[in-house]
C-alpha cells in the first residue's frame, strides 16, 4: 500500500472546517493532518488499497455538512501520489457567457464571451489556464451558430471535468469583425496584434489566470 497526499486549498472562514470522504467510507469523515496557519490550504493522508481512488472533500459549518459540488475527484495509488483541488460547497447558476463584451479601438472593435467555471467567485485561491478561441459566435449559443449547431465548449469542458481529464479552465471565445481579412494575411497581422497587446492583458488583469 501507497500513502496519498491530498491538499485542498479553500478560503476557510471562522467556525467552520473541512474533512475528506472517500470511497474506502463515503460516511466517514477523515481529519487533516496539516492545516496551514492562514486556514486556506488543508492537508489530508490515506492508505492507497486501489489503483486509484474517488474522494470528496465536505465543509462543516457548524452542524452543517455541505458537499464539495460538482464530480468526484481522482486520486491514483501510485508511491508519492499527491493532488491539490480547489473545491467548492455551494450551487452557482451563474451564466459567465452570457455577458457580451467588447474591445479594441476603430475598425478593430471585437465581441468576446469569457467562460468560467461554477465555482469561480467562492474559491477565490484558484488561478486558471486560459484558451483563447476564434469564432466565438460558435462556442456556446446555438442560435449564434452557423447552422444552429455549437460547438458545446461548456458541455465538452464538462465531459472531460466528469473523466478527470483536464483542469479547469477559462475560455474566452473572440467575435470575428471580418472573418476573411481577420483569419488570413495580412489582416492577421493586426488581429494577432489586438489579440496580445489588447485582449490578454484585459484578460489576465480582470479575471484570475495562471498568467505565464
Amino acid at each position: 500500500m501507497s500513502q496519498v497526499l491530498i491538499h485542498v486549498r479553500y478560503p476557510l472562514v471562522e467556525g467552520s472546517r473541512l474533512a475528506l470522504r472517500t470511497d474506502q467510507n463515503w460516511f466517514g469523515d477523515l481529519e487533516p493532518v496539516e492545516v496551514s496557519d492562514d486556514r486556506q490550504l488543508v492537508t489530508f493522508r490515506f492508505e492507497a488499497t486501489e489503483p486509484f481512488h474517488y474522494f470528496k472533500p465536505v465543509l462543516y459549518q457548524g452542524a452543517q455538512l455541505h458537499w464539495a459540488q460538482g464530480n468526484n475527484f481522482l486520486a491514483l495509488g501510485d508511491v508519492g501520489s499527491e493532488r491539490e483541488i480547489y473545491p467548492y460547497f455551494f450551487g452557482d447558476h451563474k451564466c459567465s457567457v452570457c455577458n457580451l463584451k467588447e474591445l479594441g479601438t476603430g475598425d478593430h472593435r471585437y465581441e468576446f464571451r469569457v467562460f468560467y467555471t461554477p465555482g469561480y467567485d467562492e474559491n477565490y485561491l484558484k488561478h486558471y489556464p486560459v484558451i483563447y478561441m476564434q469564432d466565438g459566435q460558435n462556442l456556446f449559443f446555438p442560435n449564434e451558430a452557423f447552422g444552429g449547431t455549437h460547438w458545446m465548449i461548456e458541455e465538452t469542458l464538462g465531459l472531460l471535468d466528469q473523466m478527470n481529464a483536464v483542469d479547469e479552465l477559462i475560455v474566452v471565445g473572440i467575435y470575428p469583425q471580418h472573418r476573411m481579412r481577420d483569419y488570413t494575411h495580412p489582416g492577421y497581422e493586426a488581429y494577432g496584434k489586438f489579440l496580445v497587446e489588447e485582449l490578454k492583458p484585459y484578460i489576465d488583469a480582470n479575471y484570475r489566470t495562471l498568467q505565464g
